[in-house]
């Protein structure tokens, strides 16, 4: 019960940073994104994390999926800092864009696996999206937009490993995971 009531304060927080930070036009999308992708964040992995870094990543993943021109997996594996994502994370960040299909995350994950790279974090969920023939992102849904026209069915997935530097390492990785989608 704590963890929970710890996820709705960030939460509440986070909401009021999207009201006085972010552009008219981004705020329904940030808001339907942070409820589906928080809701999925495991409550205990809040824990010691800041409100201003919780709206810095999902900024940052919001950004990460306004274009998605091919609709093909797109993979981007990074290490956090306030300076270029303004928002930092101790761990390196894989965050990942595909099509809404079963055992995305469990092919992702047994890569990770494979590479006996420490998982520290794990989110994925499923949202729905608008997007424009150009892949470029109109809104994040509320809902599931199981019954819209026009919807596209998205998998986001969100994993936070052991820091990595190399980026010949993080390069194969991301390589690899993107022929697994």
């Amino acid at each position: 019960m704590a963890w929970e009531a710890l996820r709705d304060n960030l939460l509440a927080e986070i909401d009021r940073r999207i009201e006085k930070r972010s552009e008219a036009s981004d705020r329904p999308s940030l808001r339907n994104l942070g409820r589906v992708f928080f809701n999925r964040f495991p409550p205990e992995d809040m824990r010691g994390r800041s409100s201003e870094n919780l709206y810095g990543c999902l900024f940052g993943l919001l950004r990460f999926m306004r274009r998605w021109p091919e609709g093909k997996p797109k993979v981007r594996i990074f290490n956090p800092d306030m300076r270029s994502h303004g928002w930092e994370s101790r761990y390196t960040v894989i965050a990942i864009l595909c099509r809404d299909m079963p055992f995305c995350t469990a092919s992702v994950r047994g890569e990770i696996n494979r590479r006996n790279l420490a998982i520290h974090t794990l989110s994925s969920c499923n949202v729905a999206t608008r997007r424009e023939v150009d892949g470029s992102l109109r809104e994040v849904l509320a809902g599931n937009g199981r019954d819209e026209e026009g919807v596209s069915h998205e998998s986001l997935l969100y994993f936070e490993i052991a820091r990595h530097s190399d980026p010949n390492d993080l390069e194969d990785l991301r390589e690899e995971l993107t022929n697994i989608l």
